[in-house]
């Protein structure tokens, strides 16, 4: 490998967290304040007690707590990187057995394919879609197929603030070396690639990548719900925000971005809720919330799990962005 930053690592130039001042901007759109209005369990609130000299043990309940959507991110005005900065806190108290460890750390396939100049790492839901699956390869064109080996356990391991193995971090991104482009559903994933793969890799969100073909901006309606992948965005907001409301103005869809252009989760792809490890945040909460005040007639996602969570708790019809136009 060339590049050896771990996404739990600094980055070169990130702010210590340390510097936060207590203003609590960031828990203005955090969903854990939202529904239970406790400081402590926000980033803002484990931060402030860590610097006021609180135990890292102390600080276990509100580090379960997060849903790491990245909401808090591009509301700190100091620019730190609240996601990283929560991730490095669950793999020290990980390291010293103040969080559980989650049932589940394997399920990636390790047959990862090195045959495209473009990859596309697309999760176990939307790979085991055949069609969804056919239609996003077509969508996004020429010399692009599958990766194997998904990444699920990579993530799991980060998110869960388990130690990383060295030798399958080297066994999943050696092919990828090899790539023009990593197209990536997962936006835990694709942050943790981005740290990773050199800059001669283009590495893309799965629903910027789609969205990069006109027929499937056609596609969308301004009776939309649009549901933007939270973690992806958030932790790039500088980046891709101006993409984001040209295409609602484009098409007239509404997101579920706030005024402040962060995007709300629904707290669907949080490891809690898909390892069965209790998560305090509602996600029938979140979705009602979301759609409320709208007077949205589809639901248009780029990741499985909302698919999932908006299929669970609303009548509206939902479909994934691949399948907005007819391929």
């Amino acid at each position: 490998m060339t590049k050896k930053i771990r996404y739990d690592q600094p980055q070169p130039g990130a702010t210590d967290p340390t510097q936060c001042n207590g203003c609590g901007v960031c828990m203005l759109s955090c969903p854990v304040w939202r529904q239970h209005h406790t400081k402590g369990l926000t980033y803002c609130g484990r931060n402030r007690a860590a610097i006021g000299g609180a135990n890292e043990e102390d600080l276990a309940p509100s580090a379960r707590a997060c849903i790491l959507c990245g909401s808090c991110e591009p509301l700190c005005p100091m620019g730190i990187r609240t996601q990283q900065a929560t991730i490095r806190l669950r793999k020290n108290l990980s390291a010293r057995g103040f969080l559980p460890k989650p049932a589940v750390l394997c399920g990636s396939s390790r047959s990862g394919n090195a045959n495209f100049p473009r990859l596309v790492i697309s999760g176990s839901a939307l790979q085991a879609n055949i069609h969804l699956a056919s239609a996003v390869l077509q969508l996004l064109g020429k010399s692009v197929g599958f990766y194997g080996d998904n990444g699920y356990d990579i993530a799991l391991t980060l998110e869960s603030g388990q130690e990383m193995n060295d030798a399958r971090i080297e066994e999943f991104i050696a092919p990828l070396l090899k790539a023009t482009e990593v197209v990536v559903a997962d936006g835990l994933l694709f942050n943790v690639l981005r740290s990773l793969l050199p800059p001669s890799v283009n590495v893309r969100p799965l629903g910027l990548a789609l969205l990069a073909n006109g027929r499937v901006r056609a596609g969308l309606r301004p009776t939309d719900f649009y549901m933007i992948e939270t973690r992806a965005y958030n932790a790039n907001q500088r980046s891709f925000v101006a993409f984001y409301d040209a295409l609602r103005q484009e098409t007239g869809c509404t997101m579920n971005l706030d005024l402040q252009r962060v995007a709300t989760p629904t707290g669907a792809s949080s490891m809690q809720r898909r390892e069965g490890l209790g998560s305090i945040v509602s996600v029938e909460e979140q979705v009602k919330w979301l759609l409320e005040g709208r007077r949205a007639e589809r639901i248009v996602v780029e990741h499985m799990d909302d698919y999932e969570a908006f299929i669970a708790y609303t009548k509206l019809p939902v479909v994934h962005l691949a399948e907005v136009v007819k391929v």
